[in-house]
């Protein structure tokens, strides 16, 4: 699944030997967040689902939209940098009395680049007490301490954002990435999210929260919490309820290199009352690594 992926080998080893690249592939659906940890310099991913949306306004009027999206992710330069493009496509209908109207066309495309500051496990290591079991099982406050990882990026809106058509073409996308390993299994992931923050009319500061557990080695669980901490469009304030949302979801690993996930979602607001759900895949070309000793494969 994402940033949590399999744990057990993905960070006390793969990280720690060779910073990025992971065994298992590293990808950040089915939530909405991104992950710390790039995919590996010379590495080539794509993640791409599709999203079915129902916004019921408890009257005749309602709203259906059938999403599609696709994130292209590249490690070049260095092992902590990735280059990511996110594309969103939009199909959208209204019916209300005397009204059938809809749209499609790209929402939203964003190209921005990724570079992780700081990877806690790149200086701590958890030493083994071969004299006490019980030591060995005791919580390690070191896990509490997160990697980080900046964004920058640019955005471009479309009129196809139905329910704010007037953003400006262009803005300004920055996010600050905090990712904790609490087990070898379980991890959570803290994005911080500026848009259009050089626009003080339509600035949108939010959040989001995402919890993963690793089940299997091929299954994984995760539940996601997304809200704002303050959103304006044309200068008005948009209440928090209307833009937060939870959703769970859970992904299958095929093999290392190709994961299927699948989510379901709601929002905290009746007004319009929103639900959601989707599928996706995740796919990346694989890298052989020159390891220092092939047993941390």
């Amino acid at each position: 699944m994402k940033k949590y992926i399999y744990i057990t080998s993905f960070i006390i080893s793969a990280l720690t030997v060779n910073a990025q690249y992971t065994k298992d592939i590293n990808t950040n659906r089915p939530s909405v967040s991104m992950g710390a940890y790039s995919v590996s310099k010379g590495i080539f991913q794509i993640e791409g689902g599709y999203t079915y949306q129902k916004d019921d306004f408890n009257t005749e009027k309602y709203n259906t939209q059938n999403n599609a999206q696709l994130q292209l992710r590249y490690g070049e330069m260095f092992e902590q940098m990735e280059f990511i493009a996110d594309l969103y496509y939009t199909n959208y209908k209204q019916t209300d009395v005397n009204i059938n109207a809809s749209n499609s066309g790209f929402k939203q495309l964003n190209f921005g680049i990724k570079y992780l500051i700081y990877d806690h496990y790149k200086y701590y290591v958890e030493k083994r007490n071969v004299y006490s079991w019980k030591a060995n099982q005791r919580f390690k406050w070191g896990r509490l301490i997160p990697a980080v990882a900046v964004y920058v990026g640019a955005q471009f809106n479309s009129k196809h954002n139905f329910y704010y058509p007037e953003l400006p073409e262009t803005g300004l996308k920055t996010m600050l990435i905090a990712q904790q390993h609490l087990s070898k299994r379980f991890s959570i992931t803290y994005n911080f999210i500026g848009e259009n923050v050089t626009e003080e009319e339509f600035r949108n500061l939010s959040y989001i929260v995402t919890a993963s557990l690793g089940l299997s080695d091929r299954w994984s669980i995760f539940g996601e919490h997304q809200g704002i901490f303050d959103r304006k469009y044309r200068g008005n304030t948009i209440p928090f309820n209307d833009e937060a949302f939870i959703k769970g979801g859970f992904t299958f690993k095929l093999h290392q290199n190709l994961q299927f996930d699948t989510f379901a979602g709601t929002n905290i607001n009746n007004a319009p009352h929103k639900i959601q759900a989707g599928i996706g895949v995740s796919w990346r070309n694989h890298k052989i690594y020159q390891f220092k000793d092939p047993t941390e494969l």
